[in-house]
This record gives C-alpha cells, sequence and structure tokens, in this order.
C-alpha cells in the first residue's frame, strides 16, 4: 500500500450497478422467449438484515451498519440454443437513506460449435483459490458487504463483459473483456471510516473519497485470461489481467484519489492431499506507471502467495487454513520518497486464516467462523455467523464483525469501529 497510503488502506467505491429501468420485469418477454416451464420459473427472496456497531463511530450520526430490506428476482428463458439470464434486485438502504435497482446479471448465453461458450452482458465473474482471499481474481467486489454483514455471496458483485470459454484437450481458455473499467465498491467513508496518512487520524461522514476514475474508452478496459487444464485430478491454471487498481490506491498531481494502469501474471494449483484439498496460489503485480517504486503517488508492485488446505475432522465439521504473503517491490525506494513513511504497509505482510464449519440438525443448522489473524499487524477480523434453515422458506442469520488490533492504521484495525452484529430474515420462493 502506499504514499498517502494512499489515503490509507482504501479498500473502497461507487456500487456499480446498471441503472434499471420501469420494465425491469417487462412480460413481454415472454413472447419471444417462449412460455415458462418446469425449467424456467421465477424465483427470489423477501430479505431484512439489520446490523449494529459495537461501538459508535462519531463521524456518523446512527450506530447501524446495516438496514435494508431487498427483493430479489431472477429467472431463465431458453429460445433455439440462446439463454436470457436474469437475476435483479431492488432495495431500501435506511442507512444511507436510498433506494436501489440493481442487475446482478441481465445476459445472453449461447454456444459456437461443440467447444465454445460464450456469455454476452451484466454477470458476475471469479476465478482463484483462495478463500476470501482474492489474488488472481481481479473482478469486482462489494468491500461495503464485506463489513456490514450482508449474505457473502454479495460480496462478489457484477459488471458489463463479454465471456468466452473454449475447452481443448491441452487446455481450457477462459476470456474476459470489461469494455469500461469496474472499480471495486471500496470503503469510501460513506458507511464505514477508514484510516487517512494525510489526516492522521480516521475520516468518513461528511469527509468522502471523490475517485478520479480511468476515461471511459475501450482501450481502457479490462482484460482477464485463464489457462487451465485438469492432470490426473490437479487442477492447474495460469492467469493474466491487463487494468488498473480496482480500488484508487494512488492519487493524482493534485492528490486525488485514482486507479492506476496495472497488469498481472499468476498461477494456481488445486487438488487432493491426505484426505484434503490443498490449494496454493501466487501473482505478480505491476505498477506500469511506476516500475522502480519512485513515484510516491502510485502504489508500489507487489508479489502475492497463497496456500491453504482443508478436510473434515468430523462428520459435518470441516475445518480449513491459508497462509498468505504479500511482499512489497522496490521497498526501500518506496520508504524513502514516501509521505507519511511511519504508516507504509511493512515490507511482508502476513495472514493467517481459518475457516470452522459445521452442520447440525439435519444440516438446518449451519455454523460457519471465518478467521483473519495478521502476524505481521498484530491485528485480527472475525466473520462469525449461525444460519438456521427453519424450512423451505424461512431462513435466518445471525452473525458478528469484529476487529481490534494495536495500531490505529494497519490494514484491518482501522475498521475497528465499523465492529458490528448483525441479523437477517429471508423468506425464499
Amino acid at each position: 500500500m502506499k504514499k498517502i497510503t494512499i489515503m490509507s488502506f482504501l479498500l473502497v467505491s461507487s456500487m456499480s450497478g446498471i441503472a434499471a429501468e420501469d420494465n425491469l420485469w417487462d412480460e413481454d418477454l415472454e413472447g419471444e422467449w417462449g412460455e415458462e416451464t418446469a425449467d424456467s420459473n421465477w424465483s427470489g427472496f423477501l430479505e431484512y438484515g439489520i446490523g449494529i456497531r459495537k461501538q459508535a463511530d462519531n463521524l456518523f450520526e446512527t450506530k447501524q451498519t446495516l438496514n435494508e430490506a431487498r427483493l430479489y428476482l431472477e429467472n431463465e428463458w431458453d429460445n433455439d440454443g440462446v439463454s436470457l439470464n436474469l437475476k435483479g434486485e431492488i432495495w431500501h438502504d435506511l442507512v444511507l437513506s436510498e433506494s436501489k435497482l440493481n442487475f446482478r446479471e441481465l445476459s445472453l448465453s449461447f454456444s459456437m460449435g461443440n467447444n465454445t461458450d460464450v456469455k454476452i452482458g451484466r454477470q458476475i465473474s471469479t476465478w482463484g483459490t483462495g478463500d476470501l482471499v482474492f489474488l488472481n481474481d481481479q473482478f469486482p467486489k462489494d468491500w461495503q458487504g464485506y463489513f456490514n454483514g450482508r449474505d457473502d455471496n454479495y460480496i462478489k458483485a457484477a459488471a458489463n463483459a463479454i465471456r468466452i470459454q473454449n475447452y481443448n484437450e491441452w487446455a481450457d481458455i477462459d476470456l474476459i473483456w470489461t469494455p469500461k473499467f469496474t472499480p471495486d465498491d471500496y470503503i469510501n467513508g460513506e458507511r464505514f471510516s477508514f484510516f487517512s496518512s494525510i489526516a492522521r487520524e480516521n475520516i468518513g461522514g461528511i469527509n468522502q473519497i471523490n475517485a478520479e476514475e480511468p476515461k471511459s474508452k475501450l482501450a481502457n478496459g479490462e482484460i482477464a485470461l485463464r489457462l487451465s487444464k485438469n492432470v490426473s485430478g490437479t487442477e492447474l491454471s495460469v492467469y493474466a489481467y491487463k487494468g488498473f487498481d480496482k480500488r484508487p490506491l494512488g492519487a493524482t498531481e493534485e492528490f486525488r484519489p485514482t486507479h492506476h494502469k496495472r497488469n498481472l501474471y499468476g498461477a494456481s494449483v488445486r487438488g487432493a492431499i491426505a484426505g484434503g484439498l490443498y490449494n496454493i496460489e501466487i501473482i505478480q503485480e505491476n505498477a506500469l506507471e511506476d516500475s522502480n517504486g519512485r513515484n510516491p503517488l502510485v502504489n508500489n508492485s507487489l508479489q502475492k502467495y497463497l496456500i491453504g488446505y482443508e478436510s473434515e475432522w468430523l462428520p459435518k465439521l470441516n475445518v480449513s487454513f491459508q497462509y498468505y504473503i504479500e511482499r512489497i517491490l522496490n521497498y526501500d525506494e518506496m520508504m524513502t520518497v514516501s509521505f507519511a513513511p511511519e504508516f507504509e504497509a511493512p515490507k511482508y505482510r502476513r495472514w493467517l486464516t481459518n475457516r470452522i464449519r459445521y452442520q447440525a440438525l439435519q444440516d438446518k443448522l449451519t455454523i460457519n467462523l471465518f478467521s483473519f489473524f495478521s502476524i505481521s499487524e498484530d491485528e485480527y477480523f472475525l466473520r462469525w455467523n449461525a444460519n438456521y434453515r427453519h424450512d423451505d422458506n424461512w431462513s435466518y442469520t445471525a452473525g458478528i464483525n469484529l476487529i481490534d488490533g494495536k495500531e490505529a492504521h494497519t490494514f484491518f484495525n482501522q475498521f475497528h469501529l465499523a465492529s458490528n452484529a448483525y441479523l437477517r430474515v429471508r423468506y425464499n420462493f
């Protein structure tokens, strides 16, 4: 993380959704795409969620981190080998006093020949091997939902893209082109405060990030590529990405937060060993606008490493561990020119994660305990919850997001005032 740190770890943005139109559920779809069948029915859910901070953040008038009612609907229509996929939702957010309408998917899918699939439109993309730790997965994330108690599915956000998947004996090719750069929905001070090395304290509330995004032109689109091959049960993959920092980790010459150009190259291995599953993943992130680390306005190049293992310890009890290392390249050069070297990240960031998942009561109760422990910065982030499925319709989820550490500016602990407890009630139909 860099320089102005850059305004800190700005996990941070604007929820990029297509502005939805009044005819979201237009019944005319049936005319062209045929009658609804057993394989083409509306489904969805109604959900209400409430979340309360552990302690007040004086930058905000409310202790609530979550207070929203949501209606989600999805359907799929098939016609002559072409599928229209629709996943849309509307919700009212009482924390921010606003209503939103968003497509999580609105796409056309079809095949070209016997070994190529194409999907065009709004969609959620994902790959990589990490569990809540993202290396080669450079697709949009919702960091607001990461902290406020929404369902984990909302961590991954949608983008307008074209995806082409080609299956061959020598390797499977997965190419995703996002014509317009789509940033993360990062923490910008709207709902949670974050540490600013310029202010030397947390900012938020009335002080929010107004980042400068790359110009909307095809040259600034994002391209992601994966080549994968299964060899005797072991999945091998290599990755490449051309685009920008997904969060505004850099700054312009006018010190306005911005997204700088970035190319990434990585690889992963996933397979079975000793009665469990292992995964190894690496990535090299190249800062194209500062290859030597001497520009304090550009986030440095990075190397990231991840190794994980998951196994069933007892019936219905699964336990997994991950060890993550992040290395800042050209670290000495960065510290020499940094505006606030005392707030810079360590050269090597080390995390240990643990997930414990247990099911009981005929799988109606699921206890999910995910924990981050930062070895390098002496802090932790606990994402613990329990879900009870009463029947096919009703389910209840209660959980905590608990953050603590020693230093006010570190990766997780800058969000310690975001610690909260939450409850969600969902009716599926």
